[in-house]
């Protein structure tokens, strides 16, 4: 039976714009999709199927300009130590941790749901485990078709479905990677002729080398910046104070010292003042030549990958 989406809807708290793509609570409908933020004039950047080769790059953008934005990890990749240490980075620097979750061998019809309530455990248990907390926000990794029996068990786990409502298309734009900051521009724009007011935007980008998006992050928070929008978390896109969940198999919710509500939450940006070629330049050395102080401490990672490397072990 699908979870009560009305429940989890007025948890989020007091929304002043409607933020689901489905009507909530109806039995046998589709599963609701977070597709927008509570308040106008607010966009929340999601990145998706990250850790990978330019998450440092983006990370490094991001701190330039005091912006937070989301990353929607891909447990996939975090048995890699180097990119289990770059989503412990994303916590630490204060950005919204999210899950892709996807299907093994994109096929569910080969897995009873039992099997797909264990593996989506274990990938939120893998995320947990580095992080302290456990995804509540959950987005699926794309299929040509929709997965609607995996939405479905997700819902019932208390995850939450996360769409979007502003596609970059970053995958068109590697070689032209101002066309993501361009597309931004011509939404907002659109936005403001159709319906004279801004709008409220969940934007998808991929953490990924095979797109433009890490080349072009100071271009899109500064076309952010110049439109009049706010970049927020998604916890504060949709006013929400417990954004992750008490754990893996849980259906009760937490909120940490970066969530919504807490002095620890930041929203904004302040666009770095260097221009596009220099901040590529500036990224390409970070990634080669990390600063100490723009990671976490060795000791903290030191822990939490034992303790990964033991749950992994585990799971075998």
């Amino acid at each position: 039976m699908m979870s009560d989406h009305t429940t989890i809807f007025n948890d989020i708290g007091s929304l002043t714009l409607p933020v689901w793509n489905h009507p909530t609570g109806i039995a046998g409908g589709p599963v609701p999709q977070v597709t927008a933020c509570a308040n106008s004039g607010n966009v929340a950047v999601t990145y998706n199927e990250g850790p990978s080769d330019v998450t440092a790059k983006v990370l490094n953008g991001l701190k330039n300009s005091q912006a937070k934005a989301n990353f929607f990890v891909n447990a996939t990749w975090l048995y890699t130590q180097q990119y289990a240490m770059m989503l412990q980075r994303a916590y630490s620097d204060g950005h919204f941790i999210g899950m892709t979750y996807r299907v093994p061998s994109d096929n569910p019809s080969a897995m009873t749901d039992a099997q797909i309530i264990q593996d989506v455990t274990n990938t939120a248990k893998i995320i947990q485990t580095l992080i302290g907390v456990s995804p509540k926000y959950v987005r699926l990794h794309y299929s040509s078709t929709p997965d609607t029996r995996t939405e479905r068990i997700l819902s019932d786990l208390g995850f939450i479905l996360v769409g979007y409502n502003l596609d970059t298309m970053d995958y068109k734009f590697k070689e032209n990677p101002a066309g993501v900051a361009e597309l931004y521009k011509t939404t907002f724009a659109k936005q403001l002729e159709t319906y004279d007011s801004k709008g409220s935007f969940i934007s998808v980008q991929y953490d990924i080398p095979d797109t433009g998006s890490y080349l072009a992050i100071n271009d899109v928070i500064r076309t952010i910046h110049d439109n009049g929008y706010t970049m927020v978390r998604l916890d504060g896109c949709l006013n929400d104070k417990s954004p992750y969940k008490t754990a893996a198999d849980a259906k009760t919710f937490v909120g940490d010292k970066f969530s919504f509500g807490t002095a620890g939450y930041k929203q904004g940006q302040t666009p770095s003042t260097a221009d596009t070629s220099e901040v590529s330049t500036t990224l390409e050395a970070g990634t080669k030549k990390p600063s100490s102080s723009s990671h976490i401490s060795g000791s903290m990672a030191l822990v939490s990958l034992t303790t990964l490397a033991a749950f992994v072990f585990a799971r075998f």
